[in-house]
């Protein structure tokens, strides 16, 4: 099993560029082999939008924590370190114009030399779409064209795209991707619409801190989505959002997600402070690295 640091919470709510870099370069030092930051434009100070990931759909981040654009900052990050891999987990694609985010995909994808993973999900937070002017209603089916207008662009063609959201003749754009023909298109969720998603277009499936019965029931979901488009689930990149204690106290799951086909756990760092998220990350590669 490979590990990976999940850190975009972790920091408290005054981290500096420093503290971002000196995380990512004690991740490789210490054999980890990814590190993951989150996407958010704004947020808003009222929310009624239920988070996923907590049992009362309660949003699980205080309003104030600083969410620097991802894009910029794994720039920064490559420069900074040499091997390990650098990942958004996950990119909202529909907030942002898929030309532009094409381009920073493959500007991070550069500046790395091929080491960025392109984590992308829907989205959850309808009033951030509200604030960005942006239909909330229509994310999932506007995800999937700007998906395949990002295809179509690093595709090395000359790229046109007729679509509902997106139309252009010939276009040209440089740099493309380091990797081809791009980097691998992640996504998150676990629904029967987003294994969908992952099935019609995806290279990775990166499920959140889901029980292991319901990753299981979710894998089965995905493997017959896969089967009936002809794809083969051996042909996803499966990494699935954990954290630090929960693995140490239950090391049979490591086994039994492996098992089931789990190739790397991101340790999900939410502690209020910098100095207690390094605490964290030496305390899991001790444990689960070795």
């Amino acid at each position: 099993m490979k590990y990976g640091i999940h850190y975009s919470l972790g920091l408290g709510v005054h981290p500096t560029a420093d503290d971002y870099i000196s995380i990512a370069q004690q991740a490789e030092a210490l054999g980890f082999n990814s590190v993951w930051l989150g996407d958010h434009i704004v947020i808003p100070e009222q929310i009624s939008s239920p988070y996923p990931y907590t049992r009362d759909g309660s949003v699980g981040f205080a309003r104030d924590i600083p969410w620097p654009d991802p894009f910029v900052l794994l720039a920064a990050l490559a420069v900074a370190t040499k091997k390990i891999l650098l990942g958004t987990s996950v990119a909202i694609i529909p907030y942002r114009n898929p030309l532009h985010v094409a381009k920073s995909v493959a500007t991070v994808d550069l500046v790395s030399h091929g080491r960025y993973l392109f984590g992308v999900g829907v989205g959850w937070l309808k009033e951030e779409f509200d604030a960005l002017g942006e239909s909330f209603a229509e994310r999932a089916p506007r995800t999937r064209e700007y998906l395949q207008v990002m295809k179509a662009i690093w595709s090395g063609e000359v790229a046109k795209f007729e679509g509902k959201y997106f139309s252009f003749p010939d276009l040209h754009t440089n740099p493309l991707p380091v990797q081809k023909p791009h980097p691998p298109i992640i996504f998150g969720g676990e629904s029967t619409a987003a294994l969908r998603r992952i099935a019609d277009l995806g290279d990775g499936w990166q499920p959140g801190p889901i029980p292991l019965d319901d990753f299981r029931e979710r894998r089965e979901k995905l493997r017959i989505l896969l089967e009936e488009r002809g794809r083969d689930l051996s042909q996803i990149q499966i990494s699935m959002i954990g954290s630090v204690s929960d693995l140490k106290q239950n090391p049979e799951k490591v086994a039994a997600l492996e098992a089931l086909g789990v190739k790397e756990m991101l340790l999900f760092m939410a502690g209020p402070t910098v100095d207690g998220t390094r605490r964290e990350i030496d305390e899991g590669a001790r444990a689960l690295i070795g």
